[in-house]
């Protein structure tokens, strides 16, 4: 530190400021101890040092290398600045400004800095509710909401204010970013036939309903014989449903995991050596797999389809994300598998592990704090699913298939290119530690992913053991990248 210049810490706010869309937010920041940075330098940025938010130097605001973003939009606040405010004002907020700010003050050769994180939200359409058509003996009633961000909640309340399960759900984003949400649900006469939907910004202490009233009048007449018809239809289906997952268990029993071997294994050689390895397979859990996915008869394989499949709603199963786990569970020991993803243009997809206890209802965060460490490919580029920002990863070669390594004595989840060997990126265990580990998969338009496990008496010398990135954090792409 040069002789004479004063030391001092900055500070923001220890937590997320949130802002609506098309209104001014201001990002706090100050010095402590309180001082007059009139002549010191104010920057104001995002990712790119030198291509800034704001500027203030010098008792001046400069624009030259300003974000193109953000001309126009942004507002030091001089007022307050003699005793060390140096906060800044973003007018007519954006969804774009969504992220992470850093606030850098320099004194001469001294500087300090902190992080802010913003969040926006919007408020969209009041629930828009219809009468859609008769449905298992009641009638079907959607709720729509549209404009709103980020993914609000929505609720189908009966007269006495209980919630009451869905039929269907969905949601989806426009290109502006904002969100669309649909639920349905059944309704039988003589039952909740007077009922509610509400939407709640998760931001926002804001909440929007519509109520509607069925009538007795309107529900249709089911004679005995549809009854007998339909309650017999509803037997065989159970019956067939049963037979698929005694099958579905009685492979995974033959076949075994990662851990236990194969009663009849295949034998590979790895790549440099003699010694042949006995490989077992790991197949697809039908249980988990979001109802829109379509898996192989052999559980080797998966898709997605353009609709929701009839399936039962078990505790088990990913009911909003278009994920699936592989049967096989972990808990100790090392293996790995492949995963044939495609070509550069093989969709969007997202693969890795996840602790068997995650959360596999509604919206979910993948991360390592959520109990995710995978990889991501949407539009030709790969990231790490890292947190708060993913990571880009730098390729050599773009990757078909990709072998991911498990290894609970050095405590590693790390993705090779089993083309070329190339590691892609390793994380820790730690975020999973304790807790039984299952592969994760994610499948997004158009992809299509293919996978096998190998038991793995070896391991590379070279495998790192804690977070290797291999390019700079980039932002959060999926929620602008992926349906």
């Amino acid at each position: 530190t040069a002789p004479g210049l004063s030391q001092f810490q900055v500070l923001g706010s220890d937590h997320p400021i949130t802002a609506t869309v098309g209104g001014d937010v201001v990002l706090p920041c100050h010095l402590s101890p309180r001082m007059n940075a009139e002549h010191m330098e104010v920057r104001w940025f995002r990712s790119r040092f030198s291509i800034y938010v704001h500027l203030y130097h010098s008792g001046q605001d400069h624009f030259s290398s300003q974000m193109p973003e953000y001309q126009g939009r942004t507002e030091f606040l001089k007022a307050g600045v003699s005793d060390g405010n140096v906060s800044l004002r973003i007018l007519r907020t954006r969804l774009s400004d969504e992220g992470q700010y850093q606030c850098l003050i320099k004194d001469g050769n001294f500087y300090e800095e902190a992080t802010l994180e913003l969040k926006v939200a919007v408020s969209g359409s009041s629930p828009l509710l219809s009468v859609e058509d008769y449905q298992d003996g009641g009638i079907r009633v959607g709720c729509l909401a549209a404009g709103w961000y980020p993914k609000p909640e929505m609720l189908w309340r009966d007269f006495q204010g209980q919630q009451l399960p869905s039929f269907t759900e969905s949601a989806s984003q426009d290109k502006n970013g904002f969100f669309q949400v649909e639920k349905t649900i059944i309704i039988h006469k003589n039952s909740k036939q007077n009922v509610s939907c509400s939407v709640q910004n998760t931001r926002l202490p804001q909440e929007k309903d519509s109520s509607i009233y069925i009538s007795d009048a309107i529900f249709p007449k089911v004679s005995p014989w549809k009854v007998a018809f339909f309650a017999t239809l509803a037997i065989c289906l159970a019956l067939l449903i049963f037979l698929l997952l005694l099958i579905y268990w009685l492979q995974g029993k033959a076949l075994g995991n990662c851990k236990k071997g194969s009663s009849e294994p295949l034998w590979i050689h790895p790549k440099g050596s003699s010694d042949s390895l006995p490989a077992v397979h790991v197949t697809l859990d039908a249980d988990t797999a979001h109802p829109q996915l379509i898996l192989s008869t052999d559980g080797k394989k998966v898709r997605r389809g353009d609709t929701r499949q009839p399936m039962p709603d078990n505790p088990e199963r990913y009911d909003t994300y278009h994920c699936v786990l592989g049967q096989e569970g972990f808990v100790s020991g090392r293996c790995f598998w492949e995963v044939d993803v495609g070509t550069e243009e093989g969709g969007v997809w997202a693969m890795g592990v996840a602790r068997d206890s995650m959360n596999r209802k509604g919206w979910i965060n993948p991360a390592p704090q959520d109990g995710i460490l995978a990889l991501f490919h949407c539009g030709g580029k790969y990231w790490a699913l890292t947190s708060p920002d993913h990571t880009a990863l730098l390729l050599t070669q773009v990757p078909r298939m990709i072998r991911v390594y498990l290894d609970f004595e050095g405590q590693s989840v790390a993705f090779f290119n089993a083309d070329n060997q190339d590691l892609l990126f390793s994380f820790p265990l730690a975020p999973l530690s304790g807790e039984k580990i299952r592969p994760w998969f994610r499948v997004g338009p158009i992809a299509q992913l293919s996978l096998n496990c190998i038991v793995l008496p070896w391991w590379p010398k070279t495998l790192p053991s804690v977070i290797a990135p291999l390019h700079p954090p980039q932002q959060n792409y999926l929620s602008s990248c992926c349906a």
